[in-house]
C-alpha cells in the first residue's frame, strides 16, 4: 500500500488495522504458514465463521483444562499411556487445525481491508477476531502445560528385596497392622498424581500425591505356607496397604527407587478396606499407574 493512501485513511481505522496485525505475528512464529481460501467469504460469513471458531475451542478448551462433565476431557491419571497419547495427539492436530482456521479468517479481513475498507462489518469483523484470537492463545497456553506423553515415562525397578513383602506380611498375620479410614481407597484414586515406583518382591509401591502431602501404597503380598504334606508354597494376596502421610518436598520428588523403598520401612502403615467393585477400581488404578513406566 503506498503511504499516501495509507495516510488518507481515518485514523481509527488504521489503528484498528494495527492492533488486527499485531496479535497475527505471534501466529507466523509458530513456523505454520496460513493456508490459503478455498473461496472469499462474504463479510457477514467472515463474523459468523469467526463466531463459530471461538465458541469451538472455547469446548476444547474446556475438555484440555479438564473442566465440566465431558467425558472426552484429557486427563492423564484417568488414562493409561496409549489413551493419553493419542488423546494427546488428537487434541494437538485440533488446536492445529484452529490455527489454520483463525489464520485464514485473518487473511479474509485483510483481502476486506484492502478492496472495500468502507464495509459497515469491518469493525465487527476486527473486533470478532481479536476476541477469538484471545480464545486460541488461552486454549494453546493451557494445552502446553500438559506433560507430552514422552515425557510422562518414569523408570521403575524390579528387586528382589523382601523386607517389605515380610514386614507386611507379619503385620498381617499377627493382626498388628490398624485399618485404615473408610474412605481410603476412594482418596488414592481421587489423589492428584501417582507415580509406580517398583516391585520389591511380590508388593507393587506406588507414589501418591495430595496437595502438600505423599504416602505409599502398596499393593499385594505372599507368604509361604506349608500343605498337609509339608511342601511350601506361596500364596499371593491382593491387598492394599497405605503409608502414613509425608510431607512432598523437592527431596522426595529426587528420590529413586531405593530410597524411597527405605522411606517407606519407615513408616507407619494402614490397610485399606477394598472388596467387590472398590477392589476392582483400585486394580485398574494401579494398572494405568504401571502404564506410565518402564522397568529394569
Amino acid at each position: 500500500m503506498n503511504v499516501m493512501r495509507f495516510l488518507g485513511y481515518p485514523i481509527g481505522r488504521v489503528l484498528a488495522w494495527v492492533a488486527l496485525c499485531l496479535p497475527i505475528l505471534s501466529l507466523t512464529v509458530s513456523g505454520m504458514p496460513p493456508t490459503p481460501q478455498e473461496r472469499f467469504l462474504t463479510d457477514s460469513e467472515i463474523v459468523s465463521t469467526l463466531r463459530a471458531l471461538r465458541s469451538e475451542m472455547l469446548d476444547l478448551l474446556s475438555q484440555v483444562a479438564g473442566k465440566g462433565a465431558t467425558l472426552s476431557r484429557l486427563n492423564r491419571r484417568r488414562m493409561d499411556f496409549e489413551s493419553y497419547q493419542r488423546a494427546f495427539e488428537s487434541y494437538s492436530a485440533k488446536i492445529e487445525d484452529c490455527y489454520r482456521r483463525l489464520a485464514d479468517c485473518y487473511e479474509q479481513i485483510n483481502r476486506v481491508y484492502r478492496t472495500n475498507p468502507n464495509s459497515p462489518l469491518y469493525k465487527q469483523m476486527v473486533k470478532t477476531y481479536l476476541d477469538t484470537k484471545s480464545v486460541f492463545d488461552n486454549l494453546k497456553s493451557t494445552f502446553s502445560a500438559l506433560d507430552p506423553p514422552e515425557q510422562t515415562i518414569n523408570e521403575a525397578v524390579v528387586s528382589n528385596d523382601r523386607r517389605l513383602n515380610e514386614r507386611v506380611a507379619a503385620s498381617v498375620r499377627t493382626a498388628a497392622i490398624p485399618s485404615a479410614p473408610v474412605e481410603a481407597a476412594k482418596e488414592i484414586i481421587d489423589a492428584d498424581d501417582s507415580r509406580f515406583i517398583g516391585t520389591f518382591d511380590a508388593v507393587e509401591m506406588f507414589l501418591l500425591v495430595r496437595g502438600d502431602s505423599a504416602c505409599y501404597v502398596l499393593f499385594g503380598w505372599k507368604e509361604v505356607v506349608d500343605d498337609e504334606n509339608g511342601k511350601s508354597t506361596e500364596e499371593y494376596h491382593l491387598s492394599v496397604v497405605r503409608s502414613e502421610l509425608f510431607p512432598w518436598t523437592p527431596e522426595v520428588r529426587t528420590m529413586s527407587p531405593e530410597q524411597h523403598l527405605e522411606n517407606a520401612l519407615k513408616l507407619k502403615i494402614a490397610m485399606v478396606e477394598a472388596q467387590g467393585e472398590m477392589l476392582t477400581d483400585l486394580k485398574q488404578f494401579f494398572a494405568r499407574a504401571k502404564s506410565y513406566s518402564r522397568t529394569n
